[in-house]
């Protein structure tokens, strides 16, 4: 029920804050769904037994020379170190296998990082861990001609056997995260990389959108050079506790649409009227930066009325986070000329400045974080230093009474309206009415 002049705890990195709710401010919150099922380890194993339009993992990997298992890195919640403990007894089989980490551009991750990522099976994993860098041109090859070439990472290309192991959640561009994902541009070049985001601009480059998405279009046209019955996929659907809630194991296309419509079923939350103000607040990993951050406002801004405020809360301990992200800032500070760049020709990051011109034609957006207020404010944002203060600078202009919802895990809860069609993914639903 919605309650007003009371007091709400929302998360903030790896604590919890109380904040007071003035009188005359109605508040409803929502977050991911709990799991139906109580048991991960039977969803792993269920999955595993019964892979989708693929043979038995054992199977698969039988007379082959040489296995790459591709993850990702610590942006994502993919639960590694659960799920690798059941491949390594077939996995040992293979005279020669390896596993990389699906980095694309970001940071390679840190010690404590790789331990979150791998647990205990570290110490066995870590003499044959690869870490991706996109930048790093050896590392590299060049497959397909003209406007299909890429670069990849030759360790794929190597590979008899290629396994994906990846977690499906909305994404803000691509539609959700997950499948061939892990190739292109986990494990792309730079260039590859920044044409794969180009279409980031448009605006069918939606949340939920996979048919006629151009980036999720890009990713599959341009990761054809793989044989598909070279990969074998397990990607995984999370609930609000990270644990595993569906998990589909096979052909990389089937898992990847089953997955879509089980992620659509954890991770939407149908609203009847849009608020006058939101408040998106990010959970760990993806609180950690600006240029991730602004995942956390993308996908609960459909809950936020024309006029409204949107309120972002992330600590982004890491600072703006992407290199070319603030170079762009600095080539293009006037924040009212954001919106024409999307008829210029497309470098990395161009995305985040047209999308963020294009959200405050709409509302007015407001951060929340750790950072100084006046870097904030150069990307755009209405910056302030406690959630004091934007909740009060946003209630002076909305006034008395306010709705107001609250999205816990704003970066994976995606709020979406009645009534309006969602594209699934082929091999799945043809549309979804939400």
């Amino acid at each position: 029920m919605p309650k007003s002049g009371t007091a709400i705890s929302i998360r903030y990195g790896s604590r919890r804050l109380s904040l007071a709710i003035p009188d005359g401010v109605s508040v409803e919150t929502v977050g991911r769904r709990a799991s139906e099922n109580s048991n991960e380890l039977s969803v792993l194993q269920r999955a595993l037994a019964a892979p989708l339009g693929a043979p038995l993992l054992s199977d698969f990997l039988h007379g082959a020379k040489s296995a790459l298992v591709v993850v990702n890195d610590a942006t994502r919640s993919t639960p590694n170190a659960r799920i690798l403990p059941y491949l390594l007894p077939v996995l040992r089989d293979v005279p020669s296998w390896s596993v990389i980490v699906a980095s694309g551009l970001h940071r390679a991750p840190t010690n404590d990082e790789k331990r979150s990522l791998f647990g205990g099976l570290l110490s066995e994993i870590e003499a044959r861990l690869l870490i991706h860098d996109g930048y790093d041109e050896s590392q590299l090859d060049t497959v397909g001609t003209g406007d299909l070439a890429v670069q990849i990472n030759r360790h794929l290309l190597a590979a008899d056997r290629i396994i994906l192991i990846n977690s499906i959640e909305p994404h803000f561009f691509a539609g959700y995260t997950g499948g061939r994902k892990s190739i292109l541009p986990g494990l792309a070049g730079r260039d590859t990389v920044e044409r794969s985001h180009a279409g980031a601009v448009s605006e069918k480059a939606a949340a939920l959108r996979v048919e006629g998405n151009p980036v999720r279009e890009f990713i599959r046209t341009r990761t054809q050079f793989v044989d598909p019955t070279r990969i074998w996929s397990i990607q995984v659907v999370l609930d609000r506790e990270d644990r595993m809630a569906a998990l589909f194991a096979g052909d990389v296309d089937r898992t990847f649409a089953a997955g879509c419509e089980a992620a659509h079923q954890s991770y939407t939350v149908e609203i009847e009227q849009p608020y006058d103000l939101v408040l998106a607040v990010l959970h760990p990993p993806l609180d950690l930066s600006l240029y991730q951050a602004m995942k956390g406002w993308e996908l609960p801004a459909p809950g936020v009325r024309d006029g409204g405020f949107l309120i972002f809360s992330a600590p982004c301990w890491e600072g703006v986070g992407a290199k070319f992200y603030a170079r762009l800032i600095d080539e293009y500070p006037d924040v009212t000329k954001w919106q024409a760049l999307e008829s210029k020709p497309y470098t990395l990051g161009l995305h985040k400045l047209v999308r963020t011109a294009r959200a405050k034609r709409r509302f007015r957006l407001m951060a929340v974080t750790g950072m100084p207020v006046e870097q904030v404010r150069r990307f755009g944002y209405e910056a302030f230093d406690t959630h004091e203060a934007a909740l009060s600078a946003a209630l002076a202009q909305l006034g008395r009474p306010c709705r107001m919802l609250v999205v816990e895990d704003s970066a994976l809860t995606t709020i979406v309206r009645q009534n309006r069609r969602i594209l699934a993914p082929s091999g799945g639903a043809e549309g979804v009415n939400v």
